[in-house]
């Protein structure tokens, strides 16, 4: 595949077609533009890490379309666990003030009977996955469109749309003039969230960022 070959879509087929042949894409999220790949394509994600100038060793967020999706990496949480991320997540994609509304990250811990289902280079360092189920309808059916046997979660790499250390992309000529033609797009708008995404941790609730 032609890693050079740079499109610029409205069509999440098309977008995601990009992503099964191992390209990167910028896509909207909730708030700023997000940087992604195929999330078991290790030399996608070394490239993303590359032009971003991040380490592996933070590890990747990832989001999905549904929490049905993603099930089998929560059944371990208890109630009292699960209860709090289901509700941001839903809460996420209902009609709230935009001045209110943020984005919701978890930090699951990876059940020993799916640790082969999340790679190392998507964890980093962790012994967890950082996962949201995105409210952007656009970028769910992209992830519909990802979900299959190699990616069963129907995951997409989510890191925000910057080089390291500077501001990350909230509209496409933004994300665009970071990277121009080393990358694909998705073009649409974010959903206008003012506040960035907040990180949890699924099991003990502490807030990280």
């Amino acid at each position: 595949m032609n890693h050079s070959a740079s499109i610029t879509t409205s069509s999440t087929i098309q977008a995601a077609n990009c992503l099964k042949a191992g390209q990167l894409l910028a896509y909207p999220t909730e708030s700023v533009w997000g940087i992604g790949c195929d999330p078991y394509d290790k030399q996608a994600v070394e490239r993303i890490l590359a032009i971003k100038q991040r380490p592996q060793s933070k590890g990747m967020i990832v989001i999905t379309d549904s929490v049905e999706r993603v099930s089998p990496l929560l059944a371990p949480l208890s109630e009292a666990q699960r209860h709090p991320m289901l509700k941001s997540w839903q809460t996420d994609s209902e009609h709230v003030e935009l001045q209110y509304k943020q984005a919701h990250t978890w930090l699951v811990p990876i059940p020993q009977t799916l640790a082969t289902t999340i790679p190392p280079w998507i964890t980093g360092q962790h012994q967890t996955v950082a996962i949201r189920v995105i409210a952007h309808p656009l970028i769910r059916e992209l992830c519909q469109q990802l979900a299959g046997a190699h990616n069963p979660f129907g995951l997409l790499v989510s890191t925000s749309c910057n080089p390291s250390g500077q501001p990350p992309a909230k509209t496409f000529s933004e994300a665009y003039a970071y990277f121009s033609e080393q990358i694909s797009y998705l073009q649409a708008e974010t959903l206008g969230y003012t506040l960035p995404s907040q990180i949890r941790d699924a099991t003990t609730g502490l807030i990280i960022r």
